[in-house]
């Protein structure tokens, strides 16, 4: 059975097991935390392959985790030390290598985003290896040459905050005959994306804002995620030239998210045909989730008499991702999108609402008795309130889902938008069976009382009788999820 061994005394000697076990890990919070990683962590790493070395012990795993020194405290040491880590794994026989050395904090506290990258050295992919899977943040890879030997085994491949241009990508990924996975995470200087593969099946391009030209051709893809700004051409002839996704009849589930990116559509009139493209690249995948920021993309071309003619009939699981929460714009889109784009096989719809209340006068008034359908109607016990229509035209579209059997909105609160949205999508869900309503946990706020739920829910007009309404907290929570349950824009940097 293997061993993952974490084990430093206090003198930094490493404890005998770790010398035989065939994985290095060094990744815990707590490993090298106080210390010069120059100094004792990084001499505890040195010290650990040296054993591996000298006893002929085999490895098959080896990660490391750290944080940088700033410029002038030995970083110099630190990037040939870090070098000559990857390259004694390699030469080991590591399977999977992953490297994540972070920027050091500021003097506030923020990352050190200029700090310097540590630079691998050209030769320590020319040879064969065991490679299998390469993590690495914080690295160059301007001197990896092209058609590496090394990297021809490569099947997972991770660059974080990496210094590495189009370019680059294009010689590292020529090299990998077998990838099936790659991701692009927090690379701010990548401009443009063009990668060829045949056996290519997950992509990932998250958080990386510089990308303005996007072309993949990768015919067995069956996963894409995108969370960043609109890629977009300077060519106004042709706006949407800058994404070619290509032929890619094997993709299953698809991830398109601008949240933190354009949030302001009015700023980018010229980028809703981009974004249009963009989705009908990916339109095909039976999974797929979207967010508001590009709903309204699509709301906004509308303006402009331009039909947005996207076929999406094999989807049968659809997310949505809001930015915000409360505006009537977002129900608009929403609405505008379902009714142009028939979904006739959509089995199950999820919504995520952001965690936290936006506009505290938004619950209060769901909770005074708001009308919530897109008439009147009153509920049971409360006063009821008028509601300004004339910004509210969804009583307008005529579409009917009737595939639909399960619907879950996640962080429910009862503000008038969220109740506005369920009473639109059960009046056109003729199929319901389940109704889940996950409610904001203590960090959100006071949740919503089950029964004041039921009672809104129960005045509802509904197509079917027969759904079934379950309202939980997150905790508690058994029902089905949606294919992505990871959502970018939440993550840390």
């Amino acid at each position: 059975m293997e061993m993952q061994s974490r084990h430093r005394s206090k003198s930094g000697a490493i404890e005998r097991p770790l010398a035989s076990s065939r994985v290095l890990d060094f990744t815990d919070r707590d490993f090298g935390r106080g210390q010069a990683p120059a100094r004792a962590a990084a001499a505890t790493v040195s010290y650990s392959l040296r054993l591996h070395a000298e006893r002929c012990a085999p490895l098959d795993v080896f990660r490391v985790a750290l944080t940088s020194p700033a410029q002038g405290t030995g970083a110099g040491a630190f990037e040939r030390d870090v070098g000559a880590w990857v390259a004694s794994a390699v030469a080991g026989g590591a399977r999977e290598v992953e490297m994540d050395l972070r920027p050091p904090p500021t003097k506030r506290g923020a990352v050190d985003e200029s700090a310097a990258f540590v630079e691998l050295p050209g030769d320590l992919f020319v040879a064969t290896n065991s490679l299998a899977r390469l993590a690495l943040g914080g690295f160059s890879l301007r001197t990896v040459p092209a058609g590496a030997a090394g990297l021809a085994g490569l099947r997972s491949l991770s660059l974080s905050h990496a210094d590495v241009t189009g370019e680059a990508v294009r010689g590292v990924v020529s090299s990998c005959r077998a990838l099936e996975f790659l991701s692009l995470s927090s690379c701010n200087l990548l401009k443009s994306v063009r990668i060829a593969s045949e056996t290519l099946r997950v992509l990932e391009i998250v958080r990386c804002p510089a990308v303005r030209d996007l072309r993949v051709n990768a015919p067995a893809l069956e996963s894409f995620a995108f969370h960043g700004d609109t890629v977009y051409s300077s060519d106004y002839d042709d706006l949407s030239s800058a994404v070619d996704l290509g032929s890619t009849p094997a993709l299953r589930q698809a991830y398109l998210s601008h949240i933190g990116f354009d949030d302001d559509v009015n700023a980018y009139q010229d980028r809703e045909y981009a974004y249009s493209n963009f989705l009908s690249c990916v339109a095909h995948a039976r999974a797929l989730t979207l967010c508001s920021v590009g709903l309204l993309h699509l709301w906004a071309q509308l303006g402009y008499d331009e039909c947005v003619d996207i076929d999406m009939t094999n989807i049968q699981e659809l997310q949505l991702l809001l930015s915000s929460e409360g505006e009537d714009d977002d129900l608009q889109s929403f609405a505008s999108f379902l009714q142009l784009n028939p979904l006739p096989l959509l089995d199950r719809l999820f919504v995520s609402v952001p965690s936290h209340t936006t506009d505290a006068s938004d619950a209060a008034a769901a909770l005074a008795g708001e009308v919530v359908d897109d008439s009147r109607m009153m509920i049971p016990g409360y006063a009821i309130v008028p509601v300004d229509d004339s910004r509210m035209m969804i009583q307008h579209f005529d579409f009917v889902l009737d595939h639909l059997s399960f619907i879950k909105l996640v962080n429910f609160r009862g503000t008038r938008f969220q109740l506005q949205l369920l009473a639109f999508l059960l009046k056109r869900a003729p199929a319901l069976e389940q109704l889940v309503l996950v409610t904001v946990g203590e960090e959100g706020g006071a949740p919503v009382d089950e029964h004041v739920i039921q009672g809104w829910v129960s005045g509802m007009r509904k197509a079917s009788a027969e759904a079934q309404l379950t309202v939980c907290r997150s905790s508690e929570d058994r029902s089905q999820n949606p294919v992505h349950t990871r959502f970018y824009h939440e993550l840390e940097e």
